[in-house]
């Protein structure tokens, strides 16, 4: 067939291609976030497979204990977030299945307390209690449903989660076999465009981890340290939620540090509220400017505004795995006009030489 394929008119070669390639994307739009997903977790299951290939025997055997080693972390996030937020659902509701419902009997002991120590008129008090007890029950409600919604969803889930492995697992087993079949069909002129491009990802890549997510867990780390010692509830699901929330721009961790401190001083634990406002505000401040731009200096070339953008709306129109397919798809948007712009400036400066 090949040469059979010589005779045939570029004219017609390309249209056949670009008609196949949208055909084939089209059958492929359900998963093709999960697939893309799977491809971006590869370059991290590739490095970690990399580190440990000289102490096994087989390229397979070392690219599924990547894939573990990876997967150990997001498992564990997983489990305590869960297992706490059943633990909250219980104490205040008794099951999950009545919270989702709305049918429970909210336990009102902590909250009636609190708003008993703001020392208010018995009116004003008894409307305060409502509200929160309001407030808190739609709020449970919402997670509940979702959370059994979720589950209700598992075998989908199920089909989703195959795929994500296995385009982990062929991507990170033969992701240099893509890559160099990219470079064979790109023309030869333009190979040091997009090698730079190529160049481009991987600083994104990179600093999706080394620049937005280490940090988080390191401030997630340490926030959990303030809270169990200073005697917080949930200690690991607040640590949680202060990790995610950096990523939210302008408020981050304090949308967490802000509400229990000010929560604690209002219901009389003045101590405890300034605390962790204070180390709050220590550890965010280290975080970000100090932590971050020491770890993430080398790949200091993408601008911040790129992953603030990606992640944001990366997250709102894909959901988790927007998380890094947001960042990946403007970083390497960002790259191409940089290069391309680089040598358009570079032509002109050879024309005026």
């Amino acid at each position: 067939m090949i040469p059979n394929i010589k005779k045939l008119s570029i004219s017609t070669v390309i249209p056949l291609i670009i008609i196949l390639t949208l055909l084939s994307v089209g059958i492929l739009i359900p998963i093709l976030s999960t697939v893309i997903f799977g491809a971006i977790l590869a370059y991290y299951v590739r490095y970690i497979s990399k580190k440990i290939r000289p102490y096994v025997k087989y390229d397979t055997l070392s690219v599924f204990l990547g894939i573990i080693i990876l997967a150990i972390p997001v498992i564990l996030l997983l489990y305590f977030t869960f297992s706490q937020f059943l633990s909250i659902a219980g104490t205040f509701f008794g099951s999950l299945q009545q919270a989702a419902t709305g049918n429970s009997t909210m336990n009102m002991n902590q909250v009636n307390e609190a708003v008993q120590n703001l020392n208010l008129p018995a009116n004003i008090s008894e409307s305060v209690a409502i509200a929160i007890k309001s407030g808190i029950t739609q709020f449970i409600s919402y997670i509940a449903s979702s959370t059994i919604a979720l589950l209700s969803s598992i075998p989908g889930l199920a089909a989703q989660m195959l795929i994500l492995i296995f385009s982990i697992f062929y991507f990170a087993r033969d992701g240099d076999k893509v890559v160099l079949y990219i470079k064979d069909v790109i023309p030869q002129k333009d190979s040091d465009f997009y090698e730079q491009i190529f160049n481009g990802a991987d600083d994104v890549l990179k600093s999706i981890i080394v620049g937005n997510v280490i940090p988080a867990a390191i401030l997630g780390v340490l926030s959990g340290i303030v809270y169990y010692f200073l005697g917080y509830p949930y200690a690991i699901l607040l640590a949680i939620i202060s990790g995610i929330a950096m990523f939210i721009p302008i408020i981050g961790p304090w949308i967490v540090y802000g509400v229990i401190g000010i929560f604690s001083i209002l219901i009389g634990n003045t101590i405890q509220g300034v605390l962790v406002i204070i180390l709050g505000w220590i550890i965010e401040t280290a975080t970000d400017f100090y932590i971050r731009p020491r770890i993430a200096v080398q790949y200091s070339e993408i601008h911040p505004l790129v992953f603030l953008l990606g992640f944001i709306y990366g997250a709102v129109t894909m959901g988790i795995s927007g998380l890094f397919i947001g960042p990946l798809i403007l970083g390497i948007t960002y790259a191409a006009y940089r290069v391309y712009r680089d040598n358009k400036l570079k032509q002109k400066e050879l024309q005026n030489v």
